[in-house]
């Protein structure tokens, strides 16, 4: 309860207010703060008759020559609750330091106050991040524990969830630190909305949440996610030191369900991290990124993954003033409508073709084909990613 710790913290704030040493003494009489760090562990026979007496005792010259460890003072037992837990004591002539016993008692005891409080915090969260960690990292464990500590928060685990990657980016050069992840968790968890939120990585400044959604037909609905996320983003808009990129995973049913849910949100944030402005906050759902998502698990596999990407880099190799590349990315971006691209590109839509049918001679895939089609969107985003 009264940590070396906590009794300096005691010691550090008092003494910023008053122009006197100050000493916190142990249950057992043993000096663990103090402003004179000489004494630090010795032995305050004073301080023991306060505490086991549980009473006030002053020490003037006369008998502080009688005790050890002892010079003139007022101690007094500090309390947490209505248990005694240690000393708090001044040095002084007692005569002049009588009327800031008070004081000095109500600012010890508050600090033990809020440390207690702020262990009690600290345990939460450290039992919701063990929570969360046990369903997304697919661990073995038993429902009926992870159900007994959801209840203790008032977590029900039995509502369908989805598992969402949050990441700061800094903007302008600025540093992210501890704090803003603290801060974004409790922008997270207020007003209360039942969802489940860690703290992944400091370093890489990550937020994992396991967010309550409403499914119908095993599907869940985007339109009340997507309404979070403005208010979300409404709420941090004044914030110009960072960026706030979101990235959701699939529903899958059940506790067991989460791990695969992570593991999608995990795949959406590779596949669009790196083509992320951190300038701006955005987010991404993984059902919008299945294809590149497909793409980017096949990088292990070297000698398929070269055949996707080869159509483009031809296409690159003879196209140096990227004219093709260019009304290839629009062809797709406008939903492989050759008037759309026309429109888009203000070109008359004869050239769009012309331009269409030489990218097709140069790679031999008919990009008027449905099969080829897909082939060459495959390989563009192979090769450029999902943003172009």
């Amino acid at each position: 309860m009264l940590s070396k710790n906590i009794a300096q913290k005691i010691v550090d704030r008092v003494m910023t207010a008053l122009n006197y040493s100050i000493n916190v003494i142990d249950e057992n009489g043993i000096i663990i703060g103090s402003g004179d760090p000489s004494r630090i562990n010795d032995i305050h026979e004073g301080a023991q008759l306060a505490f086991n007496d549980c009473r006030i005792v002053e020490i003037d010259n006369n008998i502080a020559n009688q005790l050890k460890g002892v010079k003139p003072g007022i101690n007094v037992p500090i309390f947490f609750g209505q248990k005694p837990v240690g000393i708090v004591g001044i040095s002084g002539d007692p005569d002049d330091i009588r009327e800031q016993i008070p004081l000095v008692k109500s600012i010890a005891e508050l600090i033990i106050e809020q440390a207690e409080a702020m262990s009690h915090v600290q345990w939460d969260r450290r039992h919701r991040e063990e929570l969360v960690f046990q369903l997304i990292n697919g661990d073995f464990f038993k429902e009926e524990q992870l159900t007994d500590i959801a209840e203790r928060f008032k977590l029900d685990l039995k509502l369908p969830r989805i598992a969402t990657i949050i990441k700061l980016f800094p903007k302008h050069g600025h540093k992210i630190n501890s704090d803003h992840l603290n801060r974004l968790v409790y922008l997270l968890e207020n007003p209360e909305r039942d969802n489940i939120v860690a703290i992944k990585s400091v370093t890489r400044k990550e937020v994992v949440v396991l967010k309550p959604v409403k499914v119908t037909n095993e599907t869940w609905s985007k339109q009340n996610e997507l309404e979070r996320i403005k208010t979300l983003f409404k709420r941090i808009e004044n914030d110009q030191k960072y960026a706030v990129k979101i990235f959701l995973g699939d529903y899958y049913p059940n506790l067991n369900g989460l791990s695969q849910s992570y593991l999608s949100a995990k795949a959406t944030m590779e596949v669009n991290e790196r083509f992320s402005s951190n300038e701006k906050n955005e987010f991404h759902f993984y059902n919008d990124a299945m294809l590149p998502i497909s793409l980017h698990f096949l990088k292990d596999v070297t000698w398929h993954a070269d055949r996707i990407k080869k159509p483009y880099l031809l296409l690159e190799k003879y196209d140096k003033k990227g004219v093709l590349t260019g009304t290839l990315k629009s062809f797709y971006q406008q939903n492989c409508n050759i008037n759309a691209t026309s429109d888009a590109l203000a070109l008359h839509r004869n050239t769009i073709r012309y331009r269409l049918e030489r990218i097709c001679e140069i790679t031999d895939i008919n990009l008027f084909d449905f099969n080829g089609c897909v082939l060459m969107y495959m390989s563009l985003l192979a090769n450029v990613g999902a943003k172009f």
